[in-house]
């Protein structure tokens, strides 16, 4: 009687410390209007905007792959998922991603690398690969035809390699 008691009190102990169920599930879907290290506001379908709490334990996808927090940006449609009132368990985002790009003056040019000067004291330094495609003067150029002094605009893949180099017009 008394193992019957103590099975009992585990399965109830079990039962309450058990993960949220499906029903316990809010899945919120909209437009991401902003996103930051707190929060995520979403404008449904019918023009309400949901702020929505993110914490350390959230979990991003971006297009079904795996993403941080900076992956998701204004203008991609999304769907979080909570639990109660607590942050999100996962925000999943979908849509066209924007290339990043670069601008500054050339302080080296390498074949696999670029280093460029943004500003004042602030240097990126860039990969390149066989796939990198130059441009000066509307026309297709090596990457030996760049230069230090250069004014050029970079076109990054998401990994962070250089996509396009587009040298801009009246560089020295």
């Amino acid at each position: 009687m008394r193992a019957l008691l103590v099975l009992l009190a585990a399965c109830a102990a079990l039962a309450a410390a058990a993960p949220a169920t499906a029903a316990d599930r809010v899945v919120e879907r909209g437009i991401v209007q902003a996103a930051g290290p707190t929060a995520i506001v979403l404008r449904a379908l019918d023009g309400t905007e949901i702020t929505i709490p993110v914490g350390p334990q959230t979990r991003y996808r971006l297009n079904g792959r795996r993403a941080t927090s900076d992956a998701v940006r204004r203008g991609l449609v999304a769907e979080a998922v909570t639990v109660g009132s607590g942050p999100a368990l996962a925000i999943r985002a979908f849509g066209r991603v924007a290339d990043r790009t670069e601008v500054g003056r050339l302080v080296r040019a390498r074949p696999r690398l670029l280093v460029l000067r943004r500003g004042p004291g602030d240097t990126i330094r860039i990969p390149l690969t066989a796939r990198t495609v130059v441009w000066r003067a509307g026309g297709r150029v090596g990457v030996r035809a760049l230069r230090p002094g250069l004014s050029v605009e970079v076109v990054l893949r998401p990994n962070g390699v250089a996509r396009v180099v587009l040298v801009q017009q009246g560089a020295a």
